[in-house]
Parts: structure tokens; sequence; C-alpha cells
């Protein structure tokens, strides 16, 4: 995912969106910072590395679907964060011989970016006079991206520059409060995010042959972020 691309498109859809706010279509512009965490792979018989958490900035616009509709239609980017893993250990099990010398992985090294970009629609139901309560539905094409170097004493020191796209569902639940500041609003809030379903790892595969499979295992189940904008 190019960053600068995705920002330059919100922009313009912004731009077009306030336009229609002669016709109340109510658009948003939100920045928002996002925390996730990547889950868990193995990378040995019982060696499981899971990288560190990770926030990122993002940008969402929102506009109304038609006049006095409480559903919006959405497009978002978060721009890429990273974490290292944490594994430097013994990833065999014993009996060590000459066939089979301990093998220590030193991963620390390794770092997992993370992206997406969505689109979606969201349902927004007013629960006070200037507090909005949110269920939005969106699917996310997600980049998990492991690199970085790494040594095994059974294997010298590698490289790994893996990248898979992960495109699913997820449900949003949010809440924000609106504050009326000359010809718009200023919005504040936090949301809390679940994805629709995730992949299990089936293979453990060495560092430098990790598969689609494996790194989609990695993508997160969860993400939660705090947010302000202005609607116009």
């Amino acid at each position: 995912m190019k960053p600068q691309s995705i920002l330059m498109a919100m922009l313009v859809v912004g731009a077009l969106s306030a336009q229609d706010s002669a016709n109340n279509l109510n658009a948003r512009v939100i920045l928002f910072g996002e925390s996730i965490q990547t889950r868990g792979i193995l990378l040995g018989q019982g060696v499981e590395d899971q990288a560190d958490r990770q926030t990122g900035p993002g940008l969402r616009v929102m506009g109304r679907f038609a006049e006095g509709s409480r559903w919006n239609w959405e497009l978002a980017g978060r721009f890429q964060s990273s974490a290292h893993m944490v594994t430097n250990r013994v990833i065999n099990l014993p009996p060590y011989t000459a066939g089979n010398p301990a093998n220590d992985l030193d991963a620390t090294k390794v770092k997992v970016d993370y992206s997406y970009w969505s689109v979606g629609a969201g349902y927004v139901l007013p629960v006070g006079d200037s507090v909005d309560f949110g269920v939005h539905l969106e699917g996310r094409a997600e980049t998990i991206n492991p690199k970085g170097s790494y040594t095994q004493t059974t294997g010298g020191t590698g490289y790994i520059d893996a990248m898979a796209v992960y495109f699913r569902p997820w449900v949003r639940l949010s809440l924000d409060g609106k504050l009326r500041t000359g010809s718009f609003y200023t919005v504040v809030g936090a949301d809390a995010g679940f994805a629709g379903f995730k992949t299990n790892q089936r293979v453990i595969p060495p560092m430098q042959a990790m598969d689609d499979q494996t790194m989609r295992a990695m993508a997160p189940t969860w993400s939660g972020s705090i947010y302000a904008g202005v609607q116009f």
C-alpha cells in the first residue's frame, strides 16, 4: 500500500463530500490512531513468537447515502506500522546430536509491518444531543509484511521480506461526541473492531520460505482506536 496515494485519494473524496454538505449529507473526515497486535505463529516445535503491539495512524472519510438517512458509506486507510518479533532461543527439540544439533534462532531483528485500506458502510444512531453510537461493517485489505535479518546456528544469517494481502470483513463499534465549532462540528471518539474470521497456521515453515497461509495467520483479530475530525 502506498500511503501517499491513499491519502490523496481520500482527501479528494473528502473534498467532494464536503461539497455535498449543501444537501445535508453530513460528510466526516476523521484522523485515527489504531492499536493492534498480530497473532503468534509457531517457528519451531512448541516455540511460538508474537510481535509486540503496534499503533499506526489512519484516515477515514464518511458520507450519508441519502438526505436524512442514518446509513453512511465509508472509505479508510491505515498507514504502515511495525513491531519486532521476540524469539531468541533454541527452536528444535532434544536430544541434540550431530544429526540434530541445537538450532538457536534469533528473530529479534525481524519486524512485522501492518497496514490496510477498507471500504464499508455504517449505521450512526444519535443517543443524545451531541453523542453518536455507530455500528460499522467494512471489508479490509490487510497487508502483513514480515521482514528483517535473522540468525540460526544451523543456517547462518538469513533475510526475510515476504508479504501477504488478506481481504476479510470487520465489524466496528464506535462512540463519539460532537461539538459545534462555527459552520461545522468537531468530532472526537473511540471505536473497537473485530475481524469476521481468522486463518490458522498449517505448517512450520523455515523463516526464508514463510508461506501465505502462515502470514495470514499472523493477522490481528481485534483493533482499537481513538479519533478526531470534522463533520461538515
